[in-house]
């Protein structure tokens, strides 16, 4: 375990805090602690001698700029980096407290280490760091054409069933599940397919690639199901990681052939990932269980 500098990570989405967490104790530099509530954290605060503290700005009762206050009263010489909402800026409010850092979401994973870096370096009472601005995502490219002999769909006996059946609440559910894996991996499309059938998405892509992963998806899981047919076995699980230049696709089967998939791109530790896929896949298992 890492004997360097000791962060405290507050955030109610303790999912995406312990990414947080590993990610920086993986580094070698950092040991971090997290807490999921401001009582949680000023209870850290007591017990432990951190050199920063990392508060999300969607905490509540109290909310993270009263709780970032207060940590600061009662440490003086602690040092603060700021989570503002995913894809807003930091409220007029902050502007009150002498923070060190801001960390957006997403952010790339692989600099969070020179993030912390930085913030831990910013003297207490120097100017502040700008809140930096979500970037907006890039246009597609313009469609080529397509090949001539395109692969064919890869059709599925539940994929009218579950377009018939799931209700607007239920793909509501679903989608947020979703969003919180993206949120918390920073992956560039997390998509739901039914064999190469795209049931839901999220993410960043355009339609066109997200359409195109779902293809990719079904003809791998057909390929798992033909290699378990030629060795006399039954296909009782699927769950696979592709790697494409900087990107790793990680599909994780949900039932039969509904499967859950995240792109994610540079540095992504693949334990990490197949943690949250898993979560998020259990929690889709249980609205979809009942319809197939």
């Amino acid at each position: 375990m890492s004997t360097g500098q000791s962060i405290l990570i507050v955030d109610s989405n303790e999912p995406f805090a312990i990414i947080l967490k590993e990610g920086l104790e993986q580094s070698g530099e950092y040991t971090a602690t997290v807490a999921t509530s401001g009582a949680e954290a000023l209870e850290a605060l007591s017990a432990g001698d951190f050199a920063m503290a990392i508060i999300d700005m969607g905490l509540e009762e109290p909310d993270g700029l009263t709780l970032a206050h207060e940590m600061r009263r009662r440490q003086e010489d602690l040092r603060l980096m700021l989570i503002p909402l995913m894809g807003e800026e930091l409220p007029p409010e902050a502007a009150d407290l002498d923070f060190q850092g801001v960390l957006p979401k997403p952010f790339f994973f692989p600099e969070l280490p020179e993030r912390i870096a930085e913030a831990l370096a910013q003297p207490l009472g120097a100017q502040k760091p700008a809140a930096e601005e979500t970037p907006e995502p890039e246009p597609p490219p313009a469609a080529e054409p397509p090949p001539a002999a395109p692969a064919p769909a890869v059709t599925s006996p539940h994929l009218d069933d579950l377009r018939r059946n799931l209700s607007d609440t239920d793909m509501k559910r679903i989608v947020r599940a979703m969003n919180g894996l993206a949120q918390d991996v920073n992956a560039e499309a997390v998509i739901l397919t039914c064999g190469s059938g795209l049931l839901a998405q999220a993410g960043r892509l355009a339609q066109q690639e997200m359409s195109g992963l779902a293809q990719v998806v079904g003809e791998n899981w057909q390929l798992s199901g033909r290699v378990a047919q030629i060795l006399g076995l039954e296909q009782s699980h699927f769950e696979q990681s592709v790697e494409g230049g900087e990107h790793l696709l990680y599909s994780r089967a949900i039932v039969d052939d509904v499967i859950l998939s995240a792109a994610v791109r540079g540095g992504v530790p693949l334990g990490m990932l197949r943690h949250r896929a898993k979560a998020t896949a259990e929690s889709i298992h249980a609205i979809i269980a009942e319809i197939i």
